[in-house]
């Protein structure tokens, strides 16, 4: 009986080593699949910070770009205008210069003006007869 006993603690002895050493490699299995998964999800949020990153920096430039468009051409704007206003100071003070005389003066010393042959001195006169009257009720002017 007793090397029936030994036989049979040597294999349950044996047994107990095999499913201790099949519950540490489950173990180490799943130790190794969780630290793999951590490492997998780590690696995709990096990924995923990074190509935050990377957007934001194109939509910070994008936005650069567009305000030194904007400034560029306010600037662009600015100087023509600019240009323009003192081609037309320019221009007024040649024709202030012009005969040394203001256009009141012009009018004084010319009767009728070269380009469109009107008369300079605007007295207010009309073309209806002096005779004429209009009458206060009536509809006819006499």
């Amino acid at each position: 009986s007793s090397g029936i006993n030994a036989e049979y603690g040597g294999e349950m002895r044996k047994r107990l080593k095999e499913v201790m050493n099949h519950q540490l490699k489950s173990t180490e299995e799943i130790k190794k699949k969780a630290a793999t998964e951590k490492k997998e999800t780590v690696k995709r949020e990096c990924e995923m910070i990074a190509r935050g990153k990377t957007e934001v920096r194109e939509e910070s430039y994008k936005r650069y770009q567009m305000r030194e468009a904007q400034k560029n051409d306010l600037t662009k704007s600015w100087a023509a205008q600019n240009e323009l206003k003192l081609a037309r100071e320019l221009d007024e003070l040649k024709h202030r210069k012009k005969n040394g005389m203001l256009l009141l003066e012009q009018c004084d010393r010319y009767k009728r003006c070269r380009q469109c042959q009107k008369c300079c001195d605007n007295t207010g006169s009309t073309n209806i007869w002096k005779e004429s009257r209009f009458i206060p009720g009536c509809r006819l002017i006499v």
